[in-house]
């Protein structure tokens, strides 16, 4: 839910979330397992205003901040669609945002490339929170 909560907050909250990284995330209920999402939103045959309303990639023209989308190349849990639907509309909409893939990867970054994963989340961070004046690497 990491990915969905940051995305979700990044959108909907965007003069209180100034930065945001989401990784592998559940942009779009219908794209996903149907299992897991019918047990908590039903279908969206049932449920078509909970699906609309949770449909991250709509509010897209909301992003204010910097949100990092970090994405699996072979995600087979949150499948690949969800990020690229997301960036087609940012794209569409004019909106800037950063996006990277970890080739070989499913849905976590495991092994040596978890170091990566972990630096450039704390880059990222410090390159958009430091204060102004503060040494960065």
């Amino acid at each position: 839910y990491g990915g969905f909560m940051t995305t979700s907050f990044m959108l909907r909250k965007p003069d209180v979330f100034k930065v945001g990284v989401a990784g592998g995330p559940v942009l779009d209920w219908t794209q996903y397992e149907i299992m897991y999402t019918e047990r908590y939103m039903e279908s969206p045959q049932d449920n078509p205003e909970g699906f609309k309303n949770t449909n991250l990639i709509n509010r897209v023209k909301d992003l204010k901040g910097k949100l990092l989308m970090i994405h699996g190349a072979q995600d087979n849990v949150v499948v690949w669609q969800h990020s690229i639907d997301f960036i087609r509309e940012a794209v569409k909409n004019g909106m800037q945002m950063d996006y990277f893939v970890y080739p070989g990867h499913e849905h976590n970054v495991r092994g040596k490339d978890r170091v990566h994963l972990m630096q450039k989340i704390t880059d990222y961070f410090d390159l958009y929170l430091k204060p102004e004046g503060t040494s960065q690497k």
